[in-house]
Protein backbone atom coordinates (compact mmCIF):
# COMPACT_ATOMS: atom_id res chain seq x y z
CA UNK A 1 0.00 0.00 0.00
CA UNK A 2 1.52 3.33 -1.03
CA UNK A 3 2.26 5.83 1.76
CA UNK A 4 -0.19 8.35 0.28
CA UNK A 5 -3.01 5.81 0.58
CA UNK A 6 -2.10 5.24 4.21
CA UNK A 7 -2.04 9.00 4.80
CA UNK A 8 -5.49 9.36 3.25
CA UNK A 9 -6.84 6.62 5.51
CA UNK A 10 -5.03 7.70 8.62
CA UNK A 11 -5.75 11.41 8.48
CA UNK A 12 -9.48 11.60 8.02
CA UNK A 13 -11.49 14.43 6.61
CA UNK A 14 -12.33 15.61 10.14
CA UNK A 15 -9.26 17.81 10.57
CA UNK A 16 -11.24 20.90 9.64
CA UNK A 17 -13.91 20.07 12.25
CA UNK A 18 -11.46 20.45 15.11
CA UNK A 19 -10.74 24.14 14.75
CA UNK A 20 -9.98 24.95 18.34
CA UNK A 21 -7.77 22.45 20.11
CA UNK A 22 -8.70 24.18 23.38
CA UNK A 23 -12.33 23.10 23.02
CA UNK A 24 -13.27 21.30 26.29
CA UNK A 25 -15.65 18.98 24.41
CA UNK A 26 -12.78 17.72 22.23
CA UNK A 27 -10.62 17.23 25.33
CA UNK A 28 -13.48 15.37 26.99
CA UNK A 29 -13.93 13.08 23.97
CA UNK A 30 -10.22 12.38 23.75
CA UNK A 31 -10.11 11.50 27.44
CA UNK A 32 -13.01 9.09 26.98
CA UNK A 33 -11.19 7.57 24.00
CA UNK A 34 -8.04 7.10 26.11
CA UNK A 35 -10.04 5.46 28.89
CA UNK A 36 -11.77 3.18 26.40
CA UNK A 37 -8.43 2.11 24.94
CA UNK A 38 -7.25 1.33 28.47
CA UNK A 39 -10.36 -0.80 29.04
CA UNK A 40 -9.70 -2.53 25.71
CA UNK A 41 -6.13 -3.35 26.78
CA UNK A 42 -7.23 -4.61 30.20
CA UNK A 43 -9.79 -6.85 28.51
CA UNK A 44 -6.99 -8.40 26.46
CA UNK A 45 -4.93 -8.89 29.63
CA UNK A 46 -7.88 -10.69 31.27
CA UNK A 47 -8.21 -12.83 28.16
CA UNK A 48 -4.54 -13.81 28.39
CA UNK A 49 -4.84 -14.62 32.11
CA UNK A 50 -7.92 -16.72 31.41
CA UNK A 51 -6.02 -18.71 28.78
CA UNK A 52 -3.09 -19.18 31.17
CA UNK A 53 -5.46 -20.38 33.89
CA UNK A 54 -7.19 -22.95 31.69
CA UNK A 55 -3.93 -24.14 30.15
CA UNK A 56 -2.43 -24.62 33.63
CA UNK A 57 -5.56 -26.39 34.88
CA UNK A 58 -5.54 -28.80 31.94
CA UNK A 59 -1.81 -29.43 32.32
CA UNK A 60 -2.39 -30.24 36.00
CA UNK A 61 -5.22 -32.65 35.17
CA UNK A 62 -3.11 -34.45 32.57
CA UNK A 63 -0.21 -34.52 35.05
CA UNK A 64 -2.44 -36.06 37.72
CA UNK A 65 -3.67 -38.67 35.25
CA UNK A 66 -0.05 -39.46 34.36
CA UNK A 67 0.82 -39.83 38.04
CA UNK A 68 -2.20 -42.09 38.67
CA UNK A 69 -1.20 -44.19 35.63
CA UNK A 70 2.31 -44.80 36.95
CA UNK A 71 1.30 -45.64 40.53
CA UNK A 72 -0.76 -48.52 41.83
CA UNK A 73 -3.63 -46.45 43.13
CA UNK A 74 -6.80 -48.29 44.16
CA UNK A 75 -9.82 -47.44 41.99
CA UNK A 76 -7.63 -45.73 39.36
CA UNK A 77 -10.08 -46.93 36.69
CA UNK A 78 -12.83 -44.78 38.29
CA UNK A 79 -10.52 -41.76 38.14
CA UNK A 80 -9.82 -42.47 34.47
CA UNK A 81 -13.56 -42.70 33.81
CA UNK A 82 -14.59 -39.52 35.67
CA UNK A 83 -11.72 -37.10 35.13
CA UNK A 84 -12.19 -36.95 31.33
CA UNK A 85 -15.75 -35.67 31.89
CA UNK A 86 -14.37 -32.93 34.12
CA UNK A 87 -11.68 -32.15 31.54
CA UNK A 88 -14.19 -31.99 28.69
CA UNK A 89 -16.41 -29.67 30.77
CA UNK A 90 -13.45 -27.41 31.53
CA UNK A 91 -12.44 -27.43 27.86
CA UNK A 92 -15.96 -26.48 26.81
CA UNK A 93 -16.03 -23.59 29.30
CA UNK A 94 -12.65 -22.43 28.02
CA UNK A 95 -13.89 -22.58 24.43
CA UNK A 96 -16.98 -20.52 25.33
CA UNK A 97 -14.85 -17.92 27.15
CA UNK A 98 -12.60 -17.57 24.09
CA UNK A 99 -15.71 -17.01 21.95
CA UNK A 100 -17.01 -14.45 24.43
CA UNK A 101 -13.75 -12.48 24.44
CA UNK A 102 -13.69 -12.62 20.64
CA UNK A 103 -17.21 -11.16 20.44
CA UNK A 104 -16.33 -8.54 23.05
CA UNK A 105 -13.22 -7.48 21.12
CA UNK A 106 -15.20 -7.23 17.87
CA UNK A 107 -17.70 -4.93 19.56
CA UNK A 108 -14.93 -2.85 21.14
CA UNK A 109 -13.24 -2.42 17.76
CA UNK A 110 -16.52 -1.28 16.22
CA UNK A 111 -16.81 1.35 18.95
CA UNK A 112 -13.17 2.41 18.49
CA UNK A 113 -13.62 2.69 14.71
CA UNK A 114 -16.77 4.76 15.18
CA UNK A 115 -15.05 7.10 17.63
CA UNK A 116 -12.11 7.47 15.26
CA UNK A 117 -14.43 8.77 12.56
CA UNK A 118 -14.84 11.85 14.76
CA UNK A 119 -11.11 12.22 15.41
CA UNK A 120 -8.48 13.75 13.12
CA UNK A 121 -6.60 10.43 12.94
CA UNK A 122 -7.86 6.86 12.54
CA UNK A 123 -5.15 4.56 13.87
CA UNK A 124 -7.11 1.35 14.36
CA UNK A 125 -9.24 1.76 11.24
CA UNK A 126 -6.10 2.28 9.15
CA UNK A 127 -4.42 -0.76 10.71
CA UNK A 128 -7.53 -2.86 10.01
CA UNK A 129 -7.58 -1.67 6.40
CA UNK A 130 -3.88 -2.53 5.93
CA UNK A 131 -4.61 -6.01 7.30
CA UNK A 132 -7.29 -6.51 4.66
CA UNK A 133 -10.15 -6.24 7.18
CA UNK A 134 -9.53 -9.85 8.20
CA UNK A 135 -10.58 -11.22 4.81
CA UNK A 136 -7.12 -12.33 3.68
CA UNK A 137 -5.53 -14.94 6.00
CA UNK A 138 -2.10 -14.16 4.52
CA UNK A 139 -2.37 -10.61 5.86
CA UNK A 140 -4.18 -11.37 9.10
CA UNK A 141 -5.34 -14.50 10.90
CA UNK A 142 -7.39 -13.76 14.05
CA UNK A 143 -5.83 -15.00 17.27
CA UNK A 144 -9.17 -16.36 18.45
CA UNK A 145 -9.24 -18.79 15.50
CA UNK A 146 -5.99 -20.32 16.75
CA UNK A 147 -6.97 -20.05 20.43
CA UNK A 148 -10.08 -22.17 19.87
CA UNK A 149 -7.98 -25.15 18.77
CA UNK A 150 -6.32 -25.46 22.18
CA UNK A 151 -9.43 -26.34 24.25
CA UNK A 152 -10.68 -28.52 21.39
CA UNK A 153 -7.37 -30.40 21.45
CA UNK A 154 -7.70 -30.98 25.21
CA UNK A 155 -11.33 -32.10 24.83
CA UNK A 156 -10.27 -34.61 22.16
CA UNK A 157 -7.45 -35.82 24.41
CA UNK A 158 -9.89 -36.36 27.30
CA UNK A 159 -12.29 -38.13 24.97
CA UNK A 160 -9.47 -40.42 23.80
CA UNK A 161 -8.54 -41.18 27.43
CA UNK A 162 -12.15 -41.97 28.20
CA UNK A 163 -12.57 -44.21 25.15
CA UNK A 164 -9.31 -46.06 25.82
CA UNK A 165 -10.48 -46.80 29.36
CA UNK A 166 -13.91 -47.96 28.21
CA UNK A 167 -12.34 -50.33 25.71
Amino acid sequence: MPPTDIDNLLFTRNNDKIKDSKDPYVDYCLEQYRIYLHVFNSTNERRQKSNEFFLGLNAAIIGILGYVETKSIPNANIIFMLVPFVGISIGYCWYRIINSYSQLNRAKFKVIHTIEQKLPITLFETEWHILGRGKNPKKYHPLSHTERFIPITFMLLYLAILLLNIL
